[in-house]
């Protein structure tokens, strides 16, 4: 009977042992099987010195009656059994719990998948929307950028102030960062950029002051009191705001780096480009 239970407990725990050496995040439940292996080989040794002393004492022919395993032996089965079971519990436990994470791993994949697939929904429809409006009453591209995002709040009410001024609405808002600026990609409807890039370019060479009334001055008045650089554009309208200088310029509405912008319209020529660094609050 001894000898069943050890070869049951064995098995037992070796099957344990291999199962969790698959998770290398149970190392407690490893070192503790390691532990009871150990004491199983102890009572392994133990059991077959009693079965070695019966067999030097046995005479031929007569039955010697099978001896009780010793008291401590059976204490320490009884203790291995119930820390075995309740070993068993927290692996079926942890086994849930790793269950758990396969099957959100699987939910977190396939709402990956969806939210790609409504990504690329939401941008086909968007691209339709802009291609109508386009078609119907003009789009404008527009940016507004400063370093590290200075005052973005405050040019953010200029900018969309100076937009509705002339008749824009804000259609499309984009999060945009580009090195250490920081800002928003626009798209807005209402005017074609052309037209409204050199109606904001023919105000803005007369704006002379920082109390200009016009939203498009409140939005230059904004540029020019940044500490760092910034960049406000409208189409082919662009201001710039740099350490030394607040400059505007009609430049194509292309991908051009922000920090780029300024020696470009320094290179326009001269009916294509003013200098308003008059308005910085320094000057």
């Amino acid at each position: 009977m001894t000898t069943v239970i050890l070869v049951l407990l064995c098995l037992a725990i070796a099957g344990r042992e291999l199962y969790l050496a698959s998770d290398k995040r149970l190392p407690r439940a490893q070192a503790e099987l390691r532990e009871l292996r150990a004491q199983l080989a102890e009572l392994a040794r133990r059991h077959e010195s009693l079965q070695a002393d019966v067999a030097e004492v046995a005479a031929p022919g007569i039955p010697i009656p099978q001896p009780e395993p010793a008291p401590d032996v059976l204490d320490r089965f009884d203790a291995l059994h119930d820390r075995v079971e309740a070993l068993e519990k927290t692996v079926g436990e942890l086994t849930e719990d790793l269950g758990g994470l396969d099957a959100d791993r699987d939910a977190q994949r396939a709402l990956a998948r969806s939210l790609d697939a409504v990504e690329r929904d939401v941008h086909e429809l968007r691209r339709e929307m802009l291609d109508r409006l386009d078609r119907d009453e003009g789009v404008v591209g527009g940016l507004l950028l400063s370093e590290e995002g200075e005052a973005e709040a405050l040019l953010t009410d200029a900018y969309e102030g100076c937009a509705s001024e002339y008749g824009l609405r804000v259609r499309v808002r984009d999060p945009r960062a580009d090195g250490g600026w920081l800002g928003t990609a626009y798209h807005l409807s209402g005017m074609r950029p052309d037209a409204l890039a050199e109606e904001l370019f023919s105000y803005a060479r007369g704006v002379y002051a920082p109390d200009d009334p016009s939203a498009l001055g409140a939005l230059l008045t904004e540029l020019a009191q940044l500490r760092g650089d910034g960049v406000a554009r409208f189409g082919p309208f662009t201001a710039v705001r740099t350490r030394s200088a607040l400059l505007c310029g009609l430049l194509p509405d292309d991908d051009t780096e922000p920090w780029e912008l300024a020696a470009r319209i320094r290179e326009l020529p001269e009916d294509r480009r003013c200098d308003l660094t008059s308005l910085r609050a320094d000057d």
